[in-house]
């Protein structure tokens, strides 16, 4: 797969007659293969992506002993709340990973960065409308994958999202500039080579920080084993991949894609990064068993799936008793 073959679906169709299905065609075609995409015309408005953007540099730029106070909850539980450094890692057993992450669920504000106020309401507003573009991409690739239910990735397994009973997460993520020796860039990256663990995720751009995203350059996909090509923001579009929990629910239909964040050149080092992504998880509750019927994966609640995989990934912060 090279850079021109990710590619770009026009969801301003899902208006026009039988656009559902012409939609469902294409996306379903696409996690099967690519398993990344560029969306455009996606309905989320480009104000409500900037506002995060705005207010979370602010939030970033606190005084770590802020930050510091507004930690993720270190128990097993949906919880909003700033991770620092050294916190989760992906790439095992190889490199250290150089970011910090602010993670928002609705209906957890005890840990909201008061001194940026408005951060709480950007983070509600673009949850809200992930959300809702969310319903509609589902029902579409249901659709797409011949599903009766077209709801059955989304209200179906989504009773309780924003709410208690759900994980899905705003996770707003910062890579700040770091200029390194040769010998440090080989023990270094910035996000290390992993699947999402969860039923998709929306990746978001900054329109006005284009070219900057160009310049500093950043998420990467996996076209063939161990080799990786950059995914360059396109403006006016978000980027959306499915996690691991769906390839398992489709009995590997679909396609579940390796990534990474680099710090790339070197001249680029000296630059920070910012990205937003919307991750959707089913409800804590619901049972995933495979669509076609078969055995090929034990059945498992939402819950526990990304318990397991969170386990593997914060290695210093969730204790196993819970």
């Amino acid at each position: 797969m090279s850079q021109s073959e990710i590619p770009l679906v026009d969801f301003a169709i899902y208006h026009e007659a039988g656009g559902k299905e012409k939609l469902g065609k294409q996306i379903a075609h696409v996690l099967k293969t690519a398993g990344f995409m560029y969306v455009k015309n996606h309905g989320v408005p480009q104000e409500k992506i900037d506002a995060v953007f705005i207010a979370s540099t602010d939030v970033f730029h606190l005084p770590m002993e802020v930050k510091a106070s507004r930690l993720r909850s270190s128990k097993f539980e949906p919880s909003c709340g700033y991770v620092p450094m050294g916190r989760e890692k992906l790439d095992q057993p190889k490199r250290e990973e150089v970011r910090e992450s602010y993670n928002y669920i609705p209906y957890d504000d005890q840990r909201l960065p008061h001194e940026v106020p408005e951060f709480g309401m950007a983070c509600r507003d673009l949850f809200d409308e992930s959300w809702e573009f969310s319903k509609k991409f589902l029902q579409c690739l249901a659709v797409g994958l011949g599903q009766e239910n077209e709801n059955v990735f989304a209200e179906d397994s989504h009773h309780f999202i924003g709410r208690p009973g759900n994980f899905t997460t705003l996770r707003i993520q910062h890579y700040p500039a770091r200029s390194m020796s040769n010998e440090e860039g080989e023990s270094l990256t910035r996000c290390g080579a992993h699947t999402d663990y969860g039923m998709m995720r929306i990746f978001f751009y900054r329109t006005l920080t284009v070219l900057y995203q160009d310049d500093v350059g950043g998420l990467e996909v996996e076209s063939t084993p161990g080799h990786f090509m950059p995914v360059t923001p396109i403006p006016g579009t978000v980027v959306i991949n499915i996690g691991d929990i769906m390839q398992r629910w489709t009995s590997d239909t679909l396609r579940s894609t390796v990534h990474a964040v680099t710090f790339g050149k070197p001249d680029r080092n000296s630059k920070e990064r910012q990205s937003i992504a919307f991750f959707l998880h089913p409800d804590d509750d619901y049972i995933v068993t495979c669509l076609d019927g078969s055995t090929k994966y034990p059945p498992i609640s939402g819950k526990d799936y990304l318990r397991e995989r969170l386990y593997a990934s914060f290695t210093n912060y969730f204790g196993r008793s819970e």
